[in-house]
């Protein structure tokens, strides 16, 4: 049952209320006690409360990721599981999150500034001595070439990445070519590790798992994967039947699931492979992280190279006078 009213009738929480109320749960006072002592707006949250209205509504009714995904958890459990639960995601998000950015932002940076430098000198700056280097321009044009396709391809990217995620029901074909590189089939699978490390644990039902993982808009590769599996449990295919035929997941993530299903160790297996995966995607990350660099610095010496060539033009001319 819902409250009637306009959107801002609903009360406000901070995300530090929440964390406030997270930590008093854990001290063993009631849960009105824990409102009144976290949430500034508590007199209205307990006049929802009174009217009918299910607390994980409220807390669905908030901004950010993390509240959306703490209401998906209160709705599937009891009220001090989904804390505990939501802490472990946070901290399996923060870990992916820092090992797949640590490694890249400071070489797409260099990148996006050695391209830019390239476009800016190319387009500005020499085209003013074009007339005494017209027959050592092909260094130059050949970088330009270059910075267009590098910022066309990660337009293209981009757009992809958007509009898979901005209609996640495309057919399936729309969505296997994103899944060809195994750092995306990685990190799928490290997401639906650390959503299966909780549902799994606390005998959750198949439907009511996969439920949650379409709905916690934090993992959104987990959530894309739980939607098609979804389908094919309606046709009756089991939950492992569809993670072991589904090629969009890494191979060593599908070993890991069975061994933890037969051996009934599902949290420890899925808890081993997330911390197998972030050693051997670190080790892709850093790898990929040296490429780039080796790019950027790369356009930058050729830059300078055909500055060079440039600005001695008009010398070489004077010298034939």
């Amino acid at each position: 049952m819902q409250p009637v009213g306009k959107k801002q009738d609903w009360p406000v929480i901070e995300k530090q209320e929440m964390e406030v109320f997270t930590l008093l749960d854990q001290s063993g006072l009631s849960f009105h006690q824990n409102i009144d002592l976290s949430f500034r707006q508590a007199k209205q949250i307990k006049i929802l409360l009174n009217r009918g209205t299910p607390f994980y509504q409220i807390i669905g009714r908030q901004k950010g990721q993390r509240m959306k995904r703490m209401s998906v958890l209160m709705d599937h459990f009891a009220l001090s599981q989904a804390i505990e639960y939501d802490q472990r995601l946070q901290s399996a998000k923060e870990v992916m999150t820092r090992k797949l950015f640590s490694h890249t932002v400071y070489p797409l940076f260099i990148m996006a500034f050695a391209t830019a430098l390239v476009w800016f000198f190319s387009t500005t700056i020499l085209p003013a001595f074009g007339e005494y280097s017209s027959d050592n321009n092909a260094l130059l044009d050949s970088m330009k070439l270059f910075t267009s396709i590098f910022w066309i391809v990660l337009a293209v990217f981009a757009l992809f990445l958007a509009v898979l995620f901005a209609f996640p029901d495309l057919d399936r074909f729309s969505v296997n070519p994103l899944f060809r590189f195994s750092l995306v089939r990685m990190t799928a699978s490290m997401e639906c590790a650390a959503l299966f490390e909780c549902t799994q644990n606390s005998s959750l039902p198949t439907s009511q798992t996969l439920s949650l993982m379409q709905n916690t808009s934090s993992f959104p590769f987990a959530a894309l994967l739980a939607r098609q599996w979804a389908k094919a449990l309606n046709q009756g295919k089991s939950l492992f039947e569809c993670i072991r035929q589904d090629s969009r997941l890494d191979a060593l993530f599908v070993q890991f699931f069975e061994i933890g299903l037969n051996a009934s160790i599902m949290e420890k297996m899925m808890q081993a492979y997330q911390k197998s995966a972030l050693m051997i995607l670190e080790k892709k990350m850093k790898r990929l992280a040296n490429w780039t660099m080796y790019f950027a610095y790369g356009s930058v010496g050729l830059l300078a190279i055909s500055v060079y060539q440039v600005m001695l033009a008009p010398l070489s001319i004077l010298e034939t006078v």
